[in-house]
C-alpha cells in the first residue's frame, strides 16, 4: 500500500513563510505516514499577479524577484533536505531560474529521501504566461519505490494529449500542480464553470488512460484571483477517493494500492484497453499531414 497526501495551499508571496508552510505539511504528511505529498504550481514562491488585462511588471518583477535555479536554491535545498530527513517523497512548484540570464519556468520539483529526482517544466504556457515563462518541451517520467511518476502543471491537464503522452512512456501515477481560479460571474461553488471543468479533467485524464491522478491547487485569494482548492486523489476508474473540497485547507490522505487500482481498471474495460486499441495510423491531422479546421 502507498499513502498519498495532497494539499489545498493557502497562497502568498512571501517565500519564507510559503517555505515554512511546505515544510510543516511535509511533517505532517510524514507523520501520518504519507510516502508522496504534492503542493500546487509555484507553491514556493505564489503564482504572479494577474495581468491578463492590465500591466504584466508586478507579475514580471514578482516572478523574477523569486526564482531559483533547481538545484541549489536555497528553499528547494530546504525541501529536498527536509524530504531526505523525513523519507517522503515530495512534490512542489516554483518559478526556476534558468541557466541563462533572465529566462524563467514554471517547474515542478520531484524530490525524495533519496535528494532530488527529477524536474517538470510546464509545456503548454497560455499566451499571458508567455509574458513570465519560457514553455518546457519534454514529459520525463521518474521511477519511484511506488511507480513511475509523470508530472504536468495546470493548463497542461487540458489536453488529452498530455497525459496520453506520460502514459506511453509508462507513467503509472498522473501528478498535477495547479494555480486554478475560479471563473467569476460562472456559478459558486462546485457549479462554477471553471470548477467543473477541473473536477472532469482530472477524472477522465484518469480514466481515460487507467492510471491514478493526484491534484493540488491554491484556496484563497492571491494577485486578483480567487483559488478554490479541490485537491484530489482519483483512481484509475475516475472515482475520487479522497478531496479538499472546495472550503478546506491543509492536506488529504488516501491508501491505496498502485497496481491493484490500474488492475481494476483493465478489468473495468478502461484505460489500458483505450491505448491499446487506438489507430495512430488514422490521426493524421494530430501528426500535422491535414491542416487543422479548428478555431485554434
Amino acid at each position: 500500500m502507498t499513502k498519498i497526501a495532497t494539499c489545498a495551499f493557502p497562497p502568498s508571496y512571501d517565500v519564507a513563510r510559503n517555505l515554512e508552510l511546505h515544510l510543516s505539511y511535509i511533517d505532517e504528511a510524514a507523520d501520518n505516514g504519507a510516502d508522496l505529498v504534492v503542493f500546487p504550481e509555484t507553491s514556493l514562491q505564489g503564482y504572479p499577479p494577474n495581468f491578463s488585462v492590465g500591466d504584466p511588471e508586478p507579475a514580471l518583477k514578482q516572478a523574477f524577484g523569486a526564482a531559483e535555479p533547481v538545484p541549489g536554491g536555497p528553499s528547494v535545498e530546504a525541501i529536498a533536505a527536509r524530504a531526505v530527513d523525513r523519507r517522503i517523497h515530495v512534490v512542489y512548484g516554483l518559478t526556476e531560474a534558468g541557466a541563462r540570464p533572465g529566462i524563467v519556468y514554471n517547474t515542478m520539483v520531484l524530490t525524495g529521501p533519496q535528494g532530488l529526482i527529477g524536474t517538470f517544466r510546464k509545456v503548454h504556457v497560455t499566451i499571458p504566461e508567455q509574458m513570465v515563462w519560457r514553455p518546457g518541451n519534454d514529459w520525463p517520467v521518474y521511477d519511484t519505490p511506488f511507480g513511475r511518476v509523470g508530472m504536468l502543471i495546470c493548463y497542461d491537464k487540458s489536453f488529452p494529449e498530455s497525459c496520453r503522452e506520460l502514459a506511453l512512456r509508462g507513467a503509472d501515477i498522473f501528478v498535477m500542480s495547479t494555480a486554478w481560479p475560479i471563473m467569476p460571474g460562472h456559478g459558486e461553488g462546485m457549479d462554477n464553470f471553471w470548477v467543473r471543468q477541473y473536477d472532469a479533467f482530472e477524472r477522465v485524464r484518469a480514466m481515460e488512460n487507467g492510471r491514478w491522478f493526484v491534484s493540488s491547487n491554491f484556496i484563497g485569494e492571491l494577485g486578483g484571483f480567487e483559488f478554490f482548492g479541490l485537491s484530489q486523489i482519483i483512481d484509475p476508474t475516475g472515482r475520487v477517493l479522497a478531496t479538499t473540497g472546495t472550503d478546506s485547507v491543509g492536506l488529504v490522505y488516501a491508501d491505496v494500492d498502485i497496481f491493484a487500482g490500474m488492475a481494476a481498471a483493465r478489468t473495468a474495460l478502461q484505460g489500458p484497453f483505450l491505448v491499446r486499441d487506438r489507430r495512430p495510423d488514422t490521426y493524421r491531422a494530430l501528426r500535422g499531414e491535414l491542416p487543422t479546421a479548428i478555431d485554434g
